[in-house]
């Protein structure tokens, strides 16, 4: 008995080390699979109709007429996984960091241009921190940086990174782990109102803007079915920008008009 329980466990190791296997495309084999990183509101299973992106990213498939499910993952270690393991069809995140072989691999067509703002605790810093468009006044101090996210100008101005995802951060802001975070104004917004509701006060946001970030879809040309899929979703996206859906789509979530015609035309310029 001891010896079949050893040879089960010798062989179950390898499958567990592949990475997570059941997905929404084991359900429906037919449909061509999207993964992409949680990041409410923007995509979400937190979110209804899982985010603004998500309906925008179906809507574009739709128009394109190409079947496909999406995943929404919690890690961003598991959507680069299935990127550069799987070699899976096409992924949807904020930040990637692809190397450059990496970029030589994908067709990156953005689908929101996010305005980013620095975040900190007041208790922390009851003086406040501000941003004047130099890191080095934020010497010495320890940064939440988001999973995926280039953080060489932090560390070359004597900043301590720590790595982990928008919620675990926005604790770590709050317990004095961390002093400061980069974080969309939507995403902030979000978290604020739905897991801090209690205690928003307790954060501020600097004035000055930290950075403005894509949030896109990435086509994988590893994946036989990459280059196609992105021609195809390029014209379904630049059809319902048009038409007006797109706009309509962002206009459930975001009650800003100027802001959903910023949006559509920035789409509307890359997708000339």
């Amino acid at each position: 008995m001891k010896l079949i329980l050893l040879t089960l466990l010798f062989f179950s190791i390898p499958l567990m080390a592949t990475g997570p296997r059941i997905t929404k495309s084991a359900i429906s084999p037919d449909k061509k699979e999207v993964f992409a990183l949680d990041a409410p509101p923007f995509i979400s299973i937190e979110v209804e109709n899982g985010g603004m992106l998500n309906e925008i990213a179906v809507a574009a498939f739709k128009e394109a007429k190409i079947d496909t499910v999406i995943t929404i993952l919690p890690l961003y270690s598991m959507v680069r996984y299935y990127l550069t393991q799987e070699k899976a069809m096409v992924i949807i995140g904020r930040y990637m960091d692809l190397n450059a072989e990496d970029k030589k691999s994908v067709i990156t067509i953005p689908l929101y241009t996010a305005q980013e703002s620095y975040l900190y605790s007041k208790s922390k810093h009851q003086k406040g921190l501000e941003y004047k468009g130099e890191l080095s006044i934020f010497k010495g101090l320890t940064y939440g940086a988001s999973e995926g996210e280039e953080t060489g100008k932090y560390l070359e101005a004597g900043i301590t990174v720590v790595k982990g995802r928008t919620l675990s951060l926005f604790k770590k802001l709050q317990s004095g782990t961390i002093d400061f975070v980069s974080l969309p104004d939507e995403s902030a917004q979000w978290f604020l109102q739905n897991k801090f509701a209690e205690h928003k006060d307790d954060f501020a946001t600097m004035q000055t803007k930290s950075v403005t970030a894509d949030i896109s879809i990435y086509f994988n040309l590893n994946n036989p079915d990459g280059q196609k899929s992105a021609e195809g979703f390029k014209n379904g996206l630049r059809t319902i920008v048009k038409n007006g859906e797109y706009a309509k789509i962002l206009g459930k979530y975001i009650k800003n008009p100027d802001t959903v015609n910023m949006q559509a035309q920035n789409i509307q310029k890359f997708l000339k």
